[in-house]
């Protein structure tokens, strides 16, 4: 049974059943199950730390029944999981702070009759992650092989060190690994493997109608670098820590907008929302941005079109990040080319260049940016000896010198799959592109207009004009009543792509156009109106008629009703239920639906996509958080405003 209250997601069920729930902060991501234990842990730029974790608790030496009813809470960064079992109350809490990277783990144990309690935990380490990740994040210098080496033939040791009533063991399983834990009481090393420990004790006796904290900070990393954090120290800060958590948990619900306060439901998909996308802020360095989610971490990486679609959900909560992620993206176009890749790593290196809808997305950012804010300032913010107007410039002239006569984006290439939809190969004319390509061109002739440069104002607006009257010439369908997909000569893919709802989205055709689009996109998108497709009613297709093409489509899109080829992606499901509350229409089955799916599925925090068919996507997508955005602004047209 799943209930909503204060912004949280409440599950009831069995203590056995793992109920997953992830959350990041500035150094890491993890993941809980629900039993006690940590089932991922990620730091940034390393690696997964744990191939298993395993808690387990006993009340006067014998273990408990593992088929108790149990009550898991979920917000925020914390996981709060309580039950009753042989006259005792049990409540876990398990969260993370904002900038360490450390794992807060508390045990709660309040006794009816005296008794000894005991924690036992076990792990592996994920020896297969830390070998995949070497040749990533610099992490093959010379000077960390020599780390390596050493590791590898040191003899290994469990550190075990007191202070006060606090208690740490210190594992350095190679030189560019250490798995530490500390606790407000003794732990007690058990099991050891490989040189160093991989099983432990927390136990204490409990007098009748008191309670008991047991406290746990686990911590992963390399000691020689930033990702070092002294668990002991973070143990001593617990208390405090824990209540910064609960802060965090309460700005998120002061932060929705008044339209979702009045339902449990919608007021806990907003926070969870915005919590995913404020867990992918991470900063290293001047690298400072929104990671796509869990599984962009190796190498940390943030992506134009991802950043962009996050920072919506950001612009009225904290815009400060969306001011770090336009400089974080800027320092990774090339200055004199005007390159934009699909993403930008760590080390400001790019990742897969030369994509063709980053460029707009930039210019896109910016815009949105000083709409939300007024900071025109960051127009004028220098990275790489540009501006950031001038690096926006650059990179949407390289879009520009990719133009025909027509005026509109070509993508040239018979396998050219740069850009979102990157598991299919659209090419020659592609509506998604050349959208996004007009309304960069708007933007950047907004830029110059506040810059009073009347002469780039207007060649900026009359290529503006010029891509969108032929968008609306060339793409539109009459026929169909949707502006297609792509055009390439004689190949045409003229199914709706939901992708293209940013064509109504951002006024660049007219209303009627708009309406026709938006109720073929209701009949044939929303799967409970598609009486054509079999999968039932589990939320939005990003696209239908499925692809004709055999050889367009590549990969997990090769297959209906999967990744690109069908999927429910919710960034583009959100914006799609946006764009049909601006022109009137009842846009919640598609806001609302894959969130429903996913609680059903047992997934607690927003995934990349969804598939009936075929496994879905990565956990805590930063982007699927555009539900938030969508909840703020669902009462004005955010994208109408102009500078």
């Amino acid at each position: 049974m799943i209930t909503f209250e204060n912004g949280s997601i409440i599950k009831k069920t069995a203590f056995h059943e793992r109920v997953l729930y992830a959350t990041g902060n500035n150094k890491a991501a993890v993941e809980f199950d629900a039993t006690g234990a940590i089932s991922k842990y990620a730091v940034m730029n390393k690696y997964s730390v744990f191939s298993c974790f395993y808690t387990l608790f006993s009340i006067n030496d014998q273990a408990f029944n593992w088929d108790a009813e149990k009550t898991v809470t979920m917000n925020g960064r914390m996981q709060t999981t309580c039950f009753n079992i042989q006259n005792c109350k049990i409540e876990i809490k398990q969260f993370l702070d904002q900038h360490d990277n450390g794992v807060y783990s508390e045990f709660i144990v309040t006794a009816k009759d005296s008794i000894k309690f005991d924690i036992v935990i076990n792990y592996g380490i994920d020896y297969l992650s830390y070998v995949e990740q070497l040749p990533t994040a610099g992490r093959l210098s010379f000077k960390n092989i020599l780390r390596l080496i050493g590791g590898l033939l040191k003899k290994k040791k469990t550190h075990k060190s007191v202070d006060g009533d606090f208690s740490c063991i210190r594992n350095d399983i190679s030189g560019d690994l250490y798995v530490d834990f500390a606790s407000n009481v003794e732990i007690k090393p058990l099991e050891k493997w490989g040189g160093f420990c991989i099983q432990f004790n927390l136990n204490g006796t409990i007098e009748g109608g008191d309670t008991k904290s047991f406290k746990l900070v686990t911590s992963a990393g390399s000691r020689h670098d930033s990702s070092f954090t002294d668990a002991l120290t973070l143990v001593k800060n617990f208390d405090e820590k824990r209540t910064a958590c609960y802060e965090h948990e309460k700005s998120l619900v002061s932060m929705a907008p008044q339209n979702c306060k009045e339902n449990p439901m919608h007021l806990a998909y907003y926070c969870q929302l915005l919590n995913c996308a404020l867990s992918n802020y991470k900063e290293l360095g001047k690298f400072k941005g929104f990671l796509a989610g869990v599984v962009y971490q190796f190498p940390a990486r943030t992506y134009f079109r991802d950043g962009y679609w996050t920072c919506l959900a950001a612009l009225n909560t904290r815009p400060s990040l969306v001011r770090d992620e336009i400089i974080t993206l800027g320092r990774g176009i090339n200055s004199k080319t005007g390159d934009c890749p699909s993403a930008v790593k760590y080390n400001f290196k790019n990742h897969w260049a030369n994509h063709y809808d980053s460029p707009s997305f930039f210019s896109l950012m910016i815009h949105d940016y000083i709409v939300a804010t007024g900071d025109r300032s960051i127009l004028d913010v220098v990275v790489n000896k540009k501006s950031i107007l001038e690096l926006a410039e650059k990179a949407l002239t390289k879009l520009i010198n990719a133009t025909d006569h027509t005026g509109m984006l070509v993508k040239e290439g018979k396998y050219n799959r740069r850009d979102w939809c990157d598991n299919v190969f659209r090419r020659g004319y592609v509506s998604y592109d050349i959208a996004l390509y007009a309304r960069a061109l708007y933007s950047l002739s907004e830029f110059y207009r506040i810059k009073k440069d009347d002469i780039k104002t207007l060649y900026y607006e009359g290529l503006f004009e010029k891509a969108k009257r032929s968008l609306n010439e060339k793409l539109w369908s009459e026929e169909k009543g949707w502006f297609i997909n792509y055009i390439d000569g004689d190949v045409v893919e003229d199914n709706l792509s939901i992708d293209t709802m940013i064509i109504p989205l951002f006024g660049l055709c007219d209303e009627l156009r708009a309406m026709r689009m938006l109720t073929n996109a209701e009949r044939l998108l929303e799967t409970k109106n598609n009486k054509e497709q079999c999968a039932g009613d589990f939320g939005t297709l990003c696209v239908y008629p499925f692809y004709k093409n055999a050889d367009a489509t590549v990969q997990k899109s090769s297959f209906p009703y999967f990744y690109h080829n069908g999927g429910d992606w919710p960034y583009l499901s959100n914006i799609y239920a946006y764009t049909k509350y601006i022109y009137g229409m009842d846009g919640d089955y598609p806001l609302f639906r894959w969130f429903e799916c996913a609680l059903e599925r047992g997934k607690f925090t927003p995934t990349e996509f969804y598939s009936p068919f075929h496994p879905e996507g990565s956990s805590l997508q930063a982007w699927s958080s555009t539900g938030a955005f969508v909840l703020a602004n669902k009462e004005n047209n955010f994208f109408a405003k102009n500078l």
